[in-house]
This record gives C-alpha cells, sequence and structure tokens, in this order.
C-alpha cells in the first residue's frame, strides 16, 4: 500500500514537518512511505496510492507558488478519475500565529475534494497540547522565520511534531482500512 507525503516547502520548514507526517505513516503495518516535494513528483505516480497527504507553507493565508503551480497538474488525474476514492490529508506551516494555516489546510483539501478524495480529519483527544497546537483540518506548525541567514533553521516544536507523526499514521491507518 504506497501513501505518498508531498511538500511544497520554501525554506525547509514545511518539509521537516512532512518528515514527521511521514515518520507516523511508515508505522502501520504494509505502508510504503514515498516522501518527497512536489517539485519531483509526475502526477501519474499519485495512481498508484492509497493515501496523499500534501503539505505546504503559506503565503498570506494561501499555499505557496510551488504547491500553485502543482495542483493544476492534476488536471488529467481529475478528468479521468485517477485520485477519486483514495485517502487524503494536508498539512501546512505559517510564520506567524494568524498566518492563515487554517486557510492554507482547507485550500488544500479543496482539490482533494475536485478529485473525489476520501479527507481524514485531524481530531484527536481533546486535551491541552492539541488545544494549543492542533488544528482539525490537517497536521499544522507556525515557525517563526529566522532572525538572519546565519541564523539555525526553526522547526515545529516537539508537539507539534508529535501531532504531526500522529496524523500521518491516521491517515495511513485509514488508507488501509479502505483499501485492503
Amino acid at each position: 500500500m504506497k501513501i505518498f507525503v508531498l511538500h511544497a516547502s520554501l525554506f525547509g520548514h514545511t518539509e521537516v514537518l512532512g518528515n514527521a507526517v511521514a515518520e507516523g505513516a511508515k508505522e502501520v503495518e504494509g505502508a510504503e512511505v514515498i516522501y518527497k516535494s512536489v517539485d519531483e513528483t509526475d502526477p501519474e505516480e499519485l495512481k498508484e496510492a492509497a493515501g496523499i497527504i500534501w503539505g505546504s507553507s503559506g503565503i498570506f493565508g494561501e499555499p505557496n507558488a510551488k504547491m500553485a503551480s502543482f495542483l493544476p497538474k492534476l488536471g488529467q488525474l481529475w478528468f479521468t478519475g485517477g485520485l477519486q476514492g483514495k485517502v487524503g490529508g494536508v498539512f501546512a506551516t505559517t510564520s506567524t500565529q494568524h498566518g492563515g494555516v487554517e486557510n492554507i489546510c482547507r485550500a488544500l483539501q479543496t482539490p482533494m475534494q475536485h478529485h473525489g478524495m476520501v479527507i481524514v480529519s485531524n481530531a484527536g483527544p481533546v486535551n491541552e497540547d492539541r488545544a494549543k497546537f492542533g488544528n482539525p483540518y490537517g497536521a499544522t506548525a507556525v515557525i517563526p522565520v529566522e532572525a538572519s541567514q546565519d541564523a539555525p533553521m526553526n522547526k515545529p516544536n516537539d508537539t507539534e511534531m508529535q501531532i504531526a507523526r500522529e496524523y500521518g499514521k491516521l491517515v495511513a491507518e485509514t488508507a488501509k482500512k479502505l483499501h485492503q
């Protein structure tokens, strides 16, 4: 069972969060996780997937230009129904608390709905961590921009990474149930 985890990362932050999503998906027995950038992805590959989880950093609450240029490449798959019934999930990063991370997730879900995919929510037990860092639309992280080009890269915090791993696992488990 193939699970594709695709990222549209501009500066590495979204790639780091996506790596946690992929780690979680790998925990599911029988999951073959393919993790790569949308720049390296041929849309035809996605026909082999049981599950697809894609993510993007945000620009004013919308997916970045890499993702915005990838999604139209899925037109032939839409026309032929190549993604119908596949399980989907999304992840997103922003650099500020009010950077539109929920809007990015919802924008990433819209193409999945057009393709007839089954979208998995990132709902989980309501606890302090999920109340502060969780998002029902997908895995998310708010990662401040580095103070200078010489500064080490800021990364999602441990809680955001754990929620992302749990979400990746949940999407892969759902794909396994639906595509056995």
